[in-house]
């Protein structure tokens, strides 16, 4: 575990420039919007040596059937969740005008689930179950084809409902959501070949944020149970090379205890830790960083800037099995947005009738159409206005 000042700790996210993986990943997104799935299963034989079917119907997906009731039964905790916190449609009215916003989930999306080190099936769960539990028509999921290997995966498959899942994995699976399947929106998580060839796709389609490698921030006292912290710590760390995990903490015995823990571990993110003043300057430095995961293990705080936290409480069962969505805000987007949610997986739309009370506001909406110059903006109100 590497040892830094409070100051250096904002400096400890890995530069991930996504414009030098856009310039990337670009050719293979235009190739396939192009191409469409000719080019998805060129990109599948020389990215993965993958010569099978690159779109495959999950009722043909085997799976047993004990391990789709246990992933099930998780879903069930999540979907309690997404569902209890879902926009509700709402009224309004004020100065002669009647207005409803109405709620309804997308007709259809596209999920990605990575392969990475291992198979995520509970990015499964997070994605294309939550989507399906909330009334989501249609949900395609693209995956790396290996895993498709893993029986967990084919069983999160079928516990979510997918209704079409495509063996394709990094910048090529992103693109044919959109480009061959049509979908309406693109959600999930990756690394940064991912991320970028979302963005790229966000010309067309709706995405959901960045989400790529995992950051956590533990702050704990001298109260604080190290193994506790160590192995929250280690649980983030081995996501991969680019994840890290950070104690902040005014204690240095904590500190010290938790060192010799993490020590005898190996994982590939980076581990580090900093001595602060106080917990205030701990929240101070977690909300200016506004990680991904926050871990308070401290009897008083602020609630700091991040996508999720967990108080007193190990962050991977806020991964797993909690209620909230392990897809999160990650390089500080955390700062203007929160967890995949209810949201994501809905649109919107306001619905608008002007009465006679209006008048007042019409005038308003008129002189602004004049400073603007838009002549027929301004005749449409006069319009209204019996003018």
């Amino acid at each position: 575990m590497k040892r830094i000042a409070p100051e250096e700790a904002k400096g400890i996210r890995k530069s991930l420039d996504l414009w030098d993986y856009m310039d990337k990943v670009r050719p293979i997104v235009k190739d396939v919007r192009e191409r469409g799935l000719e080019a998805v299963k060129e990109y599948n034989s020389k990215f993965d040596r993958y010569e099978g079917e690159a779109v495959i119907d999950p009722s043909e997906l085997k799976a047993d059937e004990n391990l789709v009731k246990f992933f099930e039964d998780v879903l069930n905790q999540l979907a309690s969740f997404h569902s209890y916190i879902i926009p509700k449609d709402t009224f309004f009215s004020k100065n002669g005008i009647k207005a409803i916003a109405l709620w309804e989930p997308v007709e259809k999306l596209g999920a990605y689930a990575p392969g990475g080190l291992y198979p995520y099936p509970s990015t499964i769960l997070m994605t294309a179950g939550v989507a399906k539990a909330l009334g989501v028509k249609e949900v395609v999921l693209a995956t790396p084809p290996k895993s498709l290997e893993s029986e967990a995966v084919r069983a999160a498959i079928k516990a979510s409902k997918v209704d079409k899942v495509i063996a394709a994995g990094g910048a090529h699976g992103i693109a044919a959501l959109p480009y061959v399947f049509n979908v309406d929106k693109v959600v999930g998580p990756g690394g940064p070949y991912v991320q970028a060839a979302k963005l790229l796709v966000s010309a067309h389609v709706p995405i959901d944020m960045v989400a790529g490698p995992t950051e956590l921030v533990v702050i704990a006292d001298k109260g604080s149970d190290p193994e506790e912290v160590a192995f929250d710590m280690l649980a983030q760390a081995e996501h991969g090379p680019l994840s890290f995990a950070l104690l902040l903490s005014p204690s240095e015995e904590l500190i010290e205890a938790v060192e010799k823990i993490v020590d005898k571990e190996n994982v590939e993110g980076e581990l580090y830790a900093s001595k602060v003043k106080d917990v205030n300057e701990a929240i101070r430095i977690t909300s200016e960083i506004a990680p991904e995961h926050v871990a308070l293990y401290v009897d008083s705080y602020e609630v700091p800037v991040a996508g999720a936290i967990s108080l007193e409480t190990p962050s991977p069962l806020l991964d797993y099995a909690a209620g909230p969505n392990h897809v999160l805000p990650t390089s500080g987007w955390a700062r203007g947005r929160g967890p995949l949610g209810p949201t994501d997986f809905m649109r919107w739309r306001a619905v608008v009738k002007a009465y006679p009370e209006a008048k007042r506001l019409a005038e308003l909406a008129l002189k602004l159409a004049e400073m603007e110059g838009m002549k027929y903006h301004a005749k449409a109100l006069m319009k209204l206005l019996g003018r």
